[in-house]
């Protein structure tokens, strides 16, 4: 993995019409080309992940593979790691802080991907201190129950909780209780936006919301995206289908409100929110349908659309500039609203 490592290293620093060389043929979905850098890595993984998944350890162990190669923290932030109790549970959390740290800072609360069922809280580690650094925030990343070893939906419950916590302990924290915004991607996402619809009628509420290519409905009707996307790198339909039938058993809570914020009603008076999603994913669609409808219900949305990119992007600056100056992006409009 060390050599693997390396390789993508390498790769990422490589004139472009090299990469193109070895890429090969580009990879065209809907009209969409990806970036030869993730195509090259998305090759390699393919070598490295089972056809034969069948148990969530399986899906673990091949998740741990993808973060061998995730881009690590920015050196300059300053973490530290604790356990919180969380109202039923104990949950791990990691705090980053930027160079200059001074009381009431505002925060950014992130929760990470794994469909509620893979990853953890350092998953995200350098889109994580970017965001730190980017906003000049402390970031608070958690641990969150994950399925099928708690049920749904205890994940997004762990999660309000956090937030309670971080308003009921924010002095102790630096923090300013008026400017903690949520964060998080694919399933983090989801949880993101839960939150940021159950929240908005709280004496403090998130001053604002940030996601990337987020769960946001379990249906599978009306989307191109599944069938188009079905096979693309890291995330496949295979994978989604998984995610489903482990986070919702025999379809339990499957049309639950939390699991579906694409399908609620009470989508006016949300915060300030930014979007990204991305070409090569299978649940695409969803995520630009949720942009739609939410700025159709009268919401501050800024939605970007990385067309060359495929899920995950964020974890995935050590492999490609392109997903550099998405992540970058992503964290600079988040500053503007802190």
């Amino acid at each position: 993995m060390i050599f693997d490592k390396l390789i993508i290293y390498i790769l990422k620093h490589l004139p472009k019409f090299i990469i193109r060389l070895i890429a090969g043929k580009p990879e065209i979905i809907d009209g969409n080309q990806l970036d030869p850098n993730i195509q090259i890595v998305a090759k390699i993984a393919a070598n490295k992940i089972s056809n034969n998944r069948i148990t969530v350890e399986d899906y673990r162990n091949d998740a741990i593979e993808l973060e061998k190669i995730a881009a690590k923290k920015l050196k300059e932030i300053k973490i530290y790691d604790q356990e919180v109790n969380l109202c039923d549970s104990v949950n791990k959390i990691r705090v980053y802080s930027p160079k200059r740290v001074y009381n009431k800072m505002p925060a950014i609360l992130f929760f990470h991907q794994g469909g509620l069922v893979l990853f953890d809280h350092l998953t995200n580690d350098h889109f994580c201190s970017l965001l730190s650094k980017i906003c000049n925030a402390k970031v608070i990343s958690l641990n969150y129950r994950r399925c099928p070893e708690v049920n749904f939906p205890q994940p997004i419950e762990d999660c309000l909780n956090l937030w309670n916590y971080i308003q009921s302990n924010s002095e102790i924290y630096g923090i300013d209780q008026n400017r903690v915004a949520l964060a998080g991607d694919s399933a983090g996402g989801l949880i993101s936006l839960t939150l940021s619809v159950e929240l908005k009628f709280k004496k403090i509420k998130p001053i604002a919301v940030c996601v990337a290519y987020p769960w946001v409905t379990t249906s599978m009707e009306n989307q191109n995206s599944l069938i188009t996307c079905a096979n693309t790198f890291p995330l496949s339909r295979e994978t989604v289908d998984f995610f489903r039938q482990t986070v919702f058993p025999n379809e339990i809570n499957i049309n639950h409100k939390w699991a579906n914020p694409l399908a609620r009603e009470d989508l006016t008076d949300l915060p300030p929110i930014i979007i990204a999603t991305a070409g090569f994913d299978p649940i695409r669609d969803q995520g630009n349908l949720f942009a739609e409808k939410i700025k159709k219900n009268g919401n501050i949305v800024k939605h970007f659309f990385f067309k060359n990119l495929s899920h995950s992007f964020c974890i995935l600056g050590s492999i490609s500039k392109e997903v550099d100056r998405a992540n970058f992006k992503i964290a600079s409009e988040l500053k503007s609203f802190l």
